[in-house]
């Protein structure tokens, strides 16, 4: 997943333009060239931030805006020498 960024700078003239970017998903706030902040909408902070969950139930979560399929590349052991 991508973060939308904003300098600071421009996050102190213009907020309202911030809170849009926000409304996208989260929007990393950087202060020379580094990031330093994260700005996220309060839902989404209540959702994935502040609720404590189980490591079982945050990786289960079907809701999760965050989350991407996985598909692992396919391992073969042919050509490999393997004792037991």
């Amino acid at each position: 997943m991508s973060f939308a960024s904003m300098t600071s700078a421009d996050f102190n003239q213009n907020p309202s333009k911030a809170k849009k970017a926000a409304n996208e998903g989260p929007l990393v706030i950087t202060e020379h060239g580094e990031a330093s902040y994260v700005l996220v909408r309060y839902d989404d902070f209540k959702d994935h931030w502040r609720k404590s969950k189980s490591l079982y139930d945050a990786l289960n979560d079907k809701g999760s805006k965050f989350d991407d399929d996985f598909t692992p590349e396919r391992v073969s052991f042919e050509g490999r020498d393997v004792e037991f």
